[in-house]
């Protein structure tokens, strides 16, 4: 009988242990979703995926009042009720929750905790402050009743719908009557890193927020742009800090890295841009003729040179594999001459002729030990071969008279 109880006992614990849970009652979804007005009625298709229902929180969280209460008394003021917030207290009442580091690690041990000090430096907030209704605020970029996580790719701030997001601002009907530019989104998704983030999916390349910050979002100085570039392109950055090029642009009031490459339509630099000539990027601070096009002229020779030599380089060594030669050494010495071509195109930023020089010297120098490998493989090919055929013609002659001597044995 004993036995009998416990089976009992433990069956109904299962039961109740797979009964699904009561759900969180609120009147507010229940009542909107059967109104007439889309206005009102919009909100309840979002919501129940929205994060901060799938965390547990109810309209309440946001515009007060008691969900727990079918009657329309639930949105009397003496429950809490606050509606819709304007638009400048939308950033204030997203804070009271995510500038708060204790609430948030209920949800998140190591949240990410929004800082009103940080969103008011913003260009945005600025702009709030003064009484710009258009401007952007927190529900302009993350949504309203529909909210997803950043990394959710459904998310407006997901990295690759970033830039789009941002568009739907800065384009020339939203900003008309703004004294800013409207061409970002279509310089940008034409750039370098534009085709890499939207058309690649590559999500290292950099979006509108890596370059303008998040909450923070506003253009960089002109003594920032180097530091903001620098975030990735660690080495051209350190390269420029210690040179005169920079010390000449700040004298004239010119951004360091944006002067030659530009800012939202950044291209995959190429050669062509190191000169003074009409197309070239020197062209725009250096006359033809100049010094500066002299030293830019023997540097692109020697360039163009290490080049040519590479290739040179590497057809032989491909040919001397295609011949069965061990060519290891010859690979080691032409991928660091490889390396060194890299190197001065990064080099190009310290502005310095002789540090672009000692490194053109280097790759030159391994570039002569990869050619000088491939040919020595193809002359040791070439001496196998001859040894071969003169092994041949030996061995033939050696069959021939052991043939002629055992006609004459049988005759």
């Amino acid at each position: 009988m004993r036995a009998l109880r416990r089976l009992l006992f433990l069956a109904g614990a299962l039961l109740l242990a797979a009964a699904p849970a009561r759900a969180v009652v609120d009147s507010c979804v229940e009542c909107h979703r059967g109104l007439d007005d889309p206005r009102l009625k919009a909100p309840t298709a979002g919501f129940p995926h929205d994060i901060h229902a799938e965390r547990g929180l109810t309209c309440a969280a946001c515009h007060g009042g008691d969900p727990a209460d079918p009657d329309p008394s639930a949105m009397d003021p003496e429950k809490g009720f606050k509606g819709a917030p304007t638009r400048a207290q939308i950033a204030p009442l997203c804070a009271s929750c995510h500038a708060d580091a204790a609430f948030m690690k209920r949800y998140n041990p190591r949240p990410y905790v929004f800082s009103m000090a940080e969103w008011q430096t913003s260009v945005h907030a600025k702009l709030a402050a003064r009484g710009d209704a258009k401007v952007a605020t927190c529900t302009s970029c993350h949504g309203v009743h529909g909210i997803r996580p950043p990394k959710d790719p459904a998310s407006p701030v997901f990295k690759t719908n970033v830039p789009r997001t941002c568009a739907k601002c800065h384009n020339a009907g939203y900003m008309k009557g703004h004294p800013v530019r409207t061409d970002q989104f279509a310089l940008y998704s034409k750039s370098v890193h534009g085709v890499a983030l939207l058309e690649k999916g590559d999500v290292s390349a950099p979006a509108c927020n890596d370059c303008h910050g998040n909450h923070g979002a506003a253009p960089p100085g002109v003594k920032d742009v180097t530091m903001v570039c620098g975030t990735c392109h660690g080495r051209e950055a350190e390269l420029f800090e210690g040179s005169r090029m920079k010390a000449g642009l700040d004298a004239m009031g010119k951004p360091g890295c944006v002067t030659c490459h530009g800012n939202h339509g950044v291209q995959h630099p190429t050669d062509a841009m190191l000169s003074a000539a009409p197309g070239g990027t020197c062209a725009g601070c250096h006359r033809p003729g100049s010094v500066a096009e002299q030293g830019t002229s023997a540097i692109v020779a020697s360039f163009r040179g290490l080049q040519g030599s590479l290739s040179t380089a590497d057809s032989l060594l491909q040919l001397a594999e295609v011949r069965g030669m061990e060519t290891a050494p010859g690979r080691g010495n032409l991928k660091e001459a490889q390396d060194a071509l890299v190197g001065v195109r990064a080099g190009l930023h310290s502005f310095d002729p002789k540090q672009i020089g000692a490194v053109l010297a280097e790759g030159a120098g391994l570039s002569r030990k990869a050619t000088g490998y491939g040919r020595e493989a193809l002359r040791d090919w070439h001496n196998r071969r001859l040894g071969m055929v003169l092994s041949l013609v030996v061995i033939l002659i050696l069959i021939g008279l052991v043939v002629a001597k055992i006609r004459q044995i049988e005759n």
